[in-house]
């Protein structure tokens, strides 16, 4: 291996390197302040003016909101250890850290893979992340709104008839709130890599029509498995949007697919299409003329030479940081050492 591969490859590690420190430090941020950060901070300088305030973290804030849309009317949460709680704050530090980091993570590899793509792919990454954000938050919210709390309300019926006090234990209520919710969310993002993958020509519209039972078939078992003990209604209300979802990205890709073959066999077929007037005859003289005179030929040489074509002058390429010009098959800037053109 030469020196120079062996160089991008250290560089390409050591900008892997530096993002994902970026991404780490800014989720030991969130997390922390999930911990440490005031819901109210005018409460918390009421306590320290002797106004009797109390200090309430933020990810009581989240876990209060959570409690109120989502448990039942009659259930109580309670604590069945001493260390319930610390684990139920962890927790909800834990989710809500990564949800929160999850725009800065997206942007961190986009702009690591940035360098690498072509101009077609880097055209596709955007509308990629954008409809994968989107449809995440879409899940997100179905699965808070309508997947978790159905799955408290189908449950009480069974409490009243056993005549069992509904009580749940805080650390599993909501274990299952952010698993629900948390699966939904990602279930929601899987049309957008299959469109993708169609669009890229990785997968072929055709293997998803030639196999469509077995996709739903596969399609529902995961939703029953990500939906913890919701039962076969909880399984269908999650498996309609997906398998709806999943259809729509099969049939737009399979278009975008069509479309682009046709274009090609357009493009192609006017590159090569013959001309439609009749080849060129001989030049006959009009009758009574005379022939045309041939033209003159020299014995001696042309003087002027023929000039040869203008080469195409280099696009100069800067650097997104340090706005410092850079050599145009670099990758990494030479000043400041960052992908940025």
């Amino acid at each position: 291996m030469s020196s120079t591969s062996v160089m991008s490859l250290r560089e390409h590690f050591s900008e892997l390197k530096r993002r994902a420190k970026i991404v780490f430090v800014s989720f030991v941020i969130l997390f922390l302040a999930m911990l440490a950060v005031p819901a109210d901070p005018a409460s918390v300088l009421a306590a320290v003016t002797g106004g009797g305030g109390t200090y309430v973290p933020l990810i009581a804030f989240f876990l209060a909101r959570v409690k109120l849309e989502l448990l039942p009317a009659g259930w109580t949460l309670i604590g069945l250890s001493v260390n319930a709680a610390l684990e139920a704050y962890l927790l909800a530090s834990l989710v809500f850290a990564l949800i929160f980091n999850a725009p800065i993570f997206a942007y961190e590899v986009i702009m690591f893979i940035n360098p690498g793509l072509k101009e077609t792919e880097r055209k596709l990454i955007y509308p990629f992340v954008g409809a994968a954000s989107a449809l995440f938050t879409v899940g997100v919210l179905f699965g808070f709104f309508f997947l978790a709390k159905f799955l408290l309300i189908a449950l009480t019926p069974f409490f009243v008839a056993a005549q069992f006090q509904p009580t749940i234990s805080g650390l599993d209520f909501y274990s299952i709130v952010f698993i629900t919710v948390g699966m939904s969310g990602i279930s929601f993002t899987v049309p957008v890599y299959v469109y993708t993958a169609i669009r890229l020509g990785i997968v072929k519209p055709t293997t998803f029509t030639n196999n469509r039972i077995v996709i739903w078939a596969i399609t529902y078992i995961i939703c029953a498995i990500v939906t913890p003990d919701g039962g076969p209604l909880l399984d269908v209300l999650l498996f309609i949007p997906i398998i709806t979802l999943l259809e729509l990205s099969v049939w737009l890709g399979a278009r975008s697919v069509r479309g682009r073959q046709e274009a090609e066999e357009a493009s192609s077929i006017g590159a090569g299409a013959p001309s439609t007037g009749p080849p060129p005859g001989p030049s006959v003289p009009a009758p009574g003329l005379p022939p045309p005179a041939a033209p003159a030929t020299s014995t001696y040489p042309s003087i002027q030479a023929p000039k040869p074509p203008p080469r195409p002058r280099a696009q100069k390429r800067y650097c997104l940081y340090c706005l410092r010009e850079m050599p145009p098959d670099s990758v990494f800037c030479p000043h400041c050492g960052r992908a940025g053109a």
